[in-house]
């Protein structure tokens, strides 16, 4: 199938299968968000708040994560991280309160650091001639999970009462989890390096070559400690705060102290660099690009499957399993453009595909921030559509380049990039709240524009290895 040999056919699928259960469990939740106001009684903002932890934890994440996957080896890994999701799963289906549905959300946001497995996985097994075309259909099938979630899920809810039917159905996708990690222990098979990565705190800092990198890095590494801490304030000052002020102050601290810790880690890891004697030779101002980028392909697109069914429901009146149903088309369509997006980079260029699919992206999303109720349904499914295939083909074609910056690095670069993806999200989901549909929308399309700046600084082509 494919044309891949035996033992790249096996990562491959047993790759995307793992991580579409991570994400089946990651997005159990935006299918009942109308559910658990009527069920639970949360209100429109405690929903948006549940929201927002589900992606809080991802962002360090993916980071970790992608330094246990280049250490441990992504078979380990990627089992370990099935039956932490699972379990979790089996927690939220049991929530009463909204202080528990808070703690399942932001341990569910872990499982969405699973992504960076993959790529390493996928990076392991595939040479650079077939990256791009293997990569996406790694994430493309793996990322239908959210779909698949958005449209079974209510499906099975609807057999039960509504105070219970949600829950069963979030207990399937735990069960499901379980048994993947199950397959993919026995059959999972990972490839061994000499190069492997040492395991210590400073292991999660990436291998630089330059004193301009080193600083990007560190710019890199803000963004992310700053987004954690406006999440942070966002759940103390939202109209149901669950941290004190007080309690948020130590927090961002706290978070403050860590930065200046991983910028000290950066600098001794880095020592041999910073004095002209790197270990490995890169441009890590690609790095960044691609990060911006993922922000906005992979960002957009959780952020739109995240609100996607609410706002059909609230603009067009539609019920939570036609919604449901309508959402999953946005999702559906990551089994075939992500790979296609990684497909066509391979053969037209990687820079100039991520050029044409961001330009795609930026007008969709500035058409969708004008929709009223008196549009047609079918046309602003179609719509949505177009922007699905720009992003999600975008995110192909953004990880058909990611790998082949510095293979030993795979898994830290993957993790890095895959981190701003959900700041991105964290960002667009931040809008949402704030100024509703329309300054949703319209931010994404703004983003794309200045996203659309930084492209033109990629290279054409990044390192090729030699398999």
């Amino acid at each position: 199938m494919f044309g891949f040999e035996g033992s790249r056919q096996t990562a491959l699928h047993l790759s995307w299968f793992a991580f579409f259960l991570t994400f089946v469990a990651w997005f159990n939740m935006a299918p009942f968000n109308t559910t658990l106001m009527k069920v639970l009684g949360f209100t429109q903002a405690q929903v948006d708040i549940l929201m927002i932890c589900n992606l809080v934890l991802t962002l360090p994440a993916r980071i970790f994560i992608g330094g246990l996957a280049d250490y441990f080896g992504p078979r380990k890994v990627f089992s370990g991280l099935l039956v932490f999701s699972g379990i979790i799963c089996i927690q939220f289906a049991l929530a009463d309160s909204f202080e528990e549905c808070i703690f399942s959300r932001l341990m569910m946001g872990i499982a969405g650091g699973g992504f960076v497995v993959g790529i390493k996985m996928i990076s392991d097994h595939f040479p650079a001639r077939q990256m791009g075309i293997a990569q996406g259909i790694y994430a493309g099938w793996g990322n239908f999970g959210s779909a698949a979630a958005i449209f079974s899920l209510p499906l099975i809810a609807a057999n039960f009462a509504p105070e219970t039917g949600w829950r069963v159905a979030v207990a399937c996708s735990g069960i499901a989890c379980f048994i993947g990690a199950l397959v993919y222990w026995k059959w999972a098979i990972d490839i061994p390096f000499s190069h492997k990565q040492s395991l210590s705190f400073s292991g999660f800092n990436i291998e630089i070559s330059s004193q301009k990198d080193f600083i990007l890095q560190i710019f890199l590494l803000s963004a992310i400690y700053a987004g954690l801490i406006f999440i942070v304030w966002k759940l103390e000052d939202s109209g149901y705060p669950i941290i004190s002020a007080n309690t948020a102050w130590i927090l961002s601290a706290g978070l403050l102290i860590l930065f200046a810790a991983n910028i000290r880690k950066c600098y001794r890891v880095n020592k041999e660099s910073l004095s002209g004697r790197p270990r490995w030779e890169y441009s890590f101002s690609q790095v960044a690009i691609l990060s911006l980028a993922y922000a906005l392909t992979f960002g957009s697109e959780l952020a739109i499957v995240s609100i996607y069914p609410e706002w059909l429901q609230t603009v067009f009146g539609l019920t939570v399993v036609g919604a449901g149903i309508a959402g999953a088309s946005y999702a559906f369509l990551n089994l075939f453009t992500r790979p296609f997006g990684g497909w066509i980079a391979d053969r037209w260029g990687r820079k100039k595909m991520l050029v044409i699919f961001t330009f795609g992206g930026m007008l969709a999303t500035f058409t969708m921030g004008h929709v009223t109720k008196d549009w047609s349904l079918i046309g602003v499914l179609a719509m949505a559509l177009i922007c699905g295939v720009s992003m999600q083909g975008g995110n192909g074609a953004n990880f058909a380049s990611v790998p082949l910056i510095r293979k030993e690095l795979t898994g830290k670069l993957a993790g890095i990039v895959g981190a701003y993806g959900n700041l991105g999200a964290i960002f667009f989901l931040s809008t949402w709240s704030l100024w509703g549909a329309k300054g949703f929308f319209l931010t994404i399309s703004g983003f794309a524009a200045l996203v659309l700046c930084a492209l033109f600084f990629l290279r054409n082509e990044l390192r090729q290895d030699k398999n």
